[in-house]
């Protein structure tokens, strides 16, 4: 059971307090009925009304053990279900902050965050029904032992029948459950529709055959929909009503089978009733739990895959424990010789492949990266930045090359600000005193952002509602304040307007060079070219650099 490697995890010790807190409520419980049949059978014998206090003191002692003993089992099973579901978190996120980002990029987001939030919020919205499912089946044995003692042939037939109905109960959980995956398939249909229809609703409305083909098509994952849900709640009530059937048949079993089979049992029948009918409670919360239960157990097995399958796409020497002080970031060139980069393909694909690369990167360039859509653009970024790894080739740094593992030597010397960068809401890994100071205040105010958005509390932006240029100018302030020696600028200055482009080649630029920093920027902007030292063109994954005023014909 998932549920159970899960939790053991943290040790035996959960599922030893999970044992014991059950045994003493189921223990509790029994304790009750017992307690009140030998009261009534008392009350009765001496054909008087007046309650027995030691009894009645019995009782209230069997009841606050039950009620301690539920909290204690529930809270400290939830407790031990919640520390480990955050285990499992942490370790699923630790692994992606040192996966490959060829593969991480190969993987469906989607699945990733419905992996780490639904699953995990459905093992905490039912991790109190594992220790229902214990308690109930260990009340449910000594409400039966009780039984036994007060009938043995009453115990065979009615052991007889649960069994029967906990074999017919499970087959229909199954079935149940593959309804459910089976009504799973129109469901994500349903929703894809949905997103087509946001995302693409300007393309939608601009053309009404792709309209109506887009809400029949989700009308008809809609009925899809409705009929698969129908039908599981048409079995899940006919699996209840199967319960209910049987429980009642269990109280026709004592009323009208055991008296004819047993001698001498009629003064019992009573006591087996009340018996029967207490065991209502464990059995009945038994098979809620079971069906609920097997959802927490797939989400669990889900967790503990999903571990399994990140930990996969962990870069290899990702684990080595490297601490590079901002004093070790200086260096005077990096070299990259015959450095060559292949996507994996799928059959009958054309692969895309980037080199090789002979280059030569040092300290306070300025060097631009020009070229056509899908000429490797990105890639090479991706290379020179180390994140993606060379399938052929050597990386040097400062005439030493970079061996499998080192490659957060190189990553710790740039920042960058990527094409499709994303722009966190606080300044992780940046002084507060650096951020929220004096240098945060005067890069806000080159930015000429200073009075659209504020760095509070020492390292969080005070908004990021802001158009795309704007966006970027704060990922660039955040790249500076890194205070790395090289930056690496995806198409920064093409979401910029007119003023502000011609002041960030023109002023900023040269500033930076200055500064001694070494800018790598890809551009399309031919009219700053002679902004830059050197200028690199990228053509079908091959590098090759061109004269400052070389011709200008490559495709924009």
């Amino acid at each position: 059971m998932n549920l159970v490697r899960l939790v053991t995890r943290l040790g035996p010790q959960p599922l030893r307090w999970l044992l014991a807190w059950a045994v003493l409520s189921a223990t509790a419980s029994a304790g009750m009925l017992a307690v009140i049949n030998t009261a009534a059978r008392r009350i009765a014998d001496r054909r008087f009304d007046v309650v027995e206090l030691w009894w009645c003191l019995a009782f209230i002692v069997c009841l606050g053990l039950y009620a301690f003993a539920e909290t204690r089992m529930v809270a400290r099973l939830t407790s031990d279900i919640e520390e480990a579901v955050d285990i499992s978190r942490s370790r699923v996120l630790d692994w992606l902050t040192r996966a490959s980002l060829p593969k991480l990029e190969a993987w469906n987001r989607t699945e990733l965050y419905d992996s780490v939030t639904r699953n995990c919020q459905i093992i905490s919205m039912n991790s109190q029904y594992m220790a229902l499912t214990v308690r109930s089946a260990i009340l449910t044995v000594a409400v039966l032992l009780y039984i036994a003692s007060v009938s043995v042939a009453a115990f065979v037939l009615i052991a007889a029948l649960l069994g029967f109905g906990a074999l017919a109960h499970l087959r229909l959980s199954r079935e149940l459950a593959e309804r459910r995956l089976v009504a799973n398939e129109p469901e994500a249909v349903m929703f894809e529709y949905i997103s087509d229809l946001f995302g693409g609703f300007k393309e939608q409305r601009l053309n009404l055959a792709r309209g109506r083909e887009l809400g029949a098509g989700f009308k008809k994952a809609s009925e899809e929909t409705l009929v698969a849900r129908n039908s599981i709640h048409l079995h899940g009530w006919q699996q209840y009503v199967f319960g209910e059937t049987a429980f009642n048949l269990m109280l026709g079993i004592v009323a009208f089978v055991v008296p004819i089979i047993a001698s001498g049992i009629a003064k019992s029948v009573s006591k087996l009733v009340s018996a029967v009918l207490f065991m209502a409670t464990p059995v009945f919360g038994l098979m809620q739990s079971v069906m609920i239960m097997g959802a927490a157990d797939a989400a669990a097995g889900a967790m503990m895959d999903l571990e399994l399958r990140v930990a996969g796409m962990a870069e290899a020497g990702s684990d080595r424990d490297i601490t590079i002080a901002e004093t070790d970031r200086e260096f005077n060139e990096i070299r990259f010789e015959g450095v060559e980069f292949a996507f994996p393909t799928v059959d009958g694909e054309r692969p895309f492949s980037v080199g090789p690369i002979d280059l030569v990167l040092r300290r306070g360039e300025t060097v631009f990266i020009t070229g056509g859509n899908g000429s490797g653009k990105s890639t090479v970024i991706k290379l020179l930045t180390g994140l993606y790894r060379p399938v052929r080739g050597v990386v040097s740094l400062d005439g030493r090359p970079i061996q499998i593992g080192e490659e957060a030597e190189l990553r710790e010397r740039m920042a960058a600000v990527f094409s499709d960068f994303h722009l966190f809401p606080r300044l992780y890994g940046i002084d507060p005193g650096v951020a929220g100071g004096a240098e945060g205040a005067e890069l806000l105010r080159k930015m000429e952002m200073d009075r659209t958005a504020r760095i509070i509390e020492g390292d969080h932006f005070d908004r990021r509602d802001l158009s795309a240029g704007q966006r970027k100018r704060l990922g660039l302030v955040s790249a500076l304040l890194e205070r790395k020696p090289i930056l690496v600028l995806d198409e920064w200055a093409a979401d910029q307007d007119p003023y502000f482009r011609r002041k960030f080649y023109r002023e900023f630029l040269p500033e930076l060079k200055a500064r001694g920093i070494t800018v790598i920027a890809v551009t399309h902007d031919d009219h700053y070219f002679d902004a830059a030292d050197r200028r690199l063109r990228m053509e079908d994954g091959r590098l090759f650099e061109e004269a400052i005023d070389a011709p200008l014909w490559e495709a924009r």
